[in-house]
């Protein structure tokens, strides 16, 4: 009999402990991240700065419809936030890296009362006080995805590349098409991630006045002075031997900004092929 009850005792215990190992196993909850409010936010203290964090149970608040009221992101589900004391010119925050689609937005001013200085999907730039908080909200801005793996980066950023031009004195025309060949060159200094050369040539003949648009969009390099030419069809009638006027434009731009040049020259079109 004692053996028995020895053996059910036994038999009892290992049920119960089974019991918990098993319950043990259970995945716990998973956890927002720390910096998942305004009031948590993550102090960015050197840059460049990098971080990556889950953001899959992520919450959404107030103080992010707040903010977005004032951006117009679709929505700004699974947000996180940073903090950065600005002690350089120019900053870029880049979260194009993530698992998913994210936006980005930075804010000065205080919780519960923030002002926007920019923001944008997958990757903004800002100029800074030194000295002044900025406050940094990532997020998913794809309805209905609550986040995933944000990777973001945080670095000093260049402004935005100097532009200038210049349009050749003389231009070649085709006496068979009516079109124009214009040239000169451009020059832009700094980083830029688009150049554009655009204009219109215009040329009056009599009572009556041959205009055309052109633009050129690829192609363009920045970091020196380099060639441009382009074949200019007009809107009606034919361009001619003789003089010409252009006005034109050149616009650089990267994530600080753009700027442009602009100039207004005349062209001798002599006849060519």
């Amino acid at each position: 009999m004692n053996s028995l009850l020895r053996a059910g005792q036994t038999l009892g215990l290992m049920t119960v402990t089974a019991g918990l190992v098993v319950l043990g196993a259970s995945p716990a909850s998973a956890a927002p991240p720390l910096n998942d409010t305004i009031d948590t936010a993550k102090s960015i203290t050197t840059v460049p700065y990098t971080d990556t964090v889950d953001t899959t149970e992520a919450t959404t608040d107030d103080e992010d419809a707040a903010i977005n009221a004032q951006c117009g992101a679709p929505v700004t589900n699974g947000s996180v936030w940073y903090t950065l004391q600005a002690s350089l010119p120019l900053y870029s925050v880049d979260v194009s890296q993530s698992s998913f689609e994210a936006g980005v937005i930075v804010a000065t001013g205080t919780p519960g009362n923030l002002s926007i200085v920019a923001c944008g999907p997958f990757s903004t730039a800002f100029e800074a006080v030194t000295g002044e908080t900025y406050y940094i909200m990532a997020f998913s801005d794809t309805p209905g995805v609550i986040g995933g793996q944000l990777s973001i980066e945080v670095k000093e950023a260049e402004p935005a590349p100097k532009i200038a031009m210049t349009v050749d004195d003389v231009g070649k025309v085709n006496k068979s098409s009516g079109y124009a060949t214009i040239s000169g060159t451009y020059t832009c200094v700094g980083t830029a991630d688009f150049v554009v050369i655009q204009g219109r040539l215009q040329q009056q003949q009599g009572d009556v006045q041959v205009g055309g648009f052109f633009e050129i969009t690829t192609n363009l390099q920045c970091g020196g002075t380099f060639p441009w030419s382009i074949e200019v069809a007009p809107e009606s009638g034919k361009y001619k031997r003789g003089l010409a006027a252009t006005a034109a434009t050149t616009i650089g731009c990267n994530a600080v900004g753009c700027n442009l040049y602009d100039t207004a020259e005349v062209v001798q079109l002599r006849n060519g092929h």
